[in-house]
């Protein structure tokens, strides 16, 4: 665990295997939201509030009830994934835009990152 409440630095963790994927499916839930990928291995499972940014515009925070509102970023690549602030997940997406999932919880995990077998939990 690490962002807000754990001790692991996100700098040691690689997120370059996003770069290329497209984000084929979001799929909602009472109580999380998860995003697949055109590579099966990858997927994200949020418990978390996410935001978007596109070109020009502040970023904007969501509720998991507005996944919908990520419907603009289906069929489109990651051209890059980083790291932000307190353990803030950065999708860049090709065409412009960003995807934000942020660890906000002090008690629980905020979001899980899968990907050929290995699980990133924030």
């Amino acid at each position: 665990m690490f962002g807000r409440s754990g001790s692991l630095d996100t700098s040691t963790v690689d997120l370059s295997f996003f770069k290329g994927a497209t984000l084929v499916q979001i799929c909602l839930g009472s109580n999380d939201l998860g995003l697949n990928f055109d590579i099966p291995s990858i997927q994200i499972m949020m418990q978390s509030e996410f935001g978007t940014r596109v070109a020009g515009e502040e970023r904007v925070f969501h509720n998991l009830t507005d996944g919908h509102l990520l419907r603009s970023f289906l069929d489109r690549e990651v051209s890059e994934a980083s790291w932000g602030e307190k353990g803030t997940l950065i999708l860049t997406i090709t065409g412009g835009g960003q995807v934000l999932i942020f660890d906000d919880s002090d008690q629980f995990e905020s979001y899980t990152i899968r990907h050929s077998g290995q699980i990133i939990v924030v």
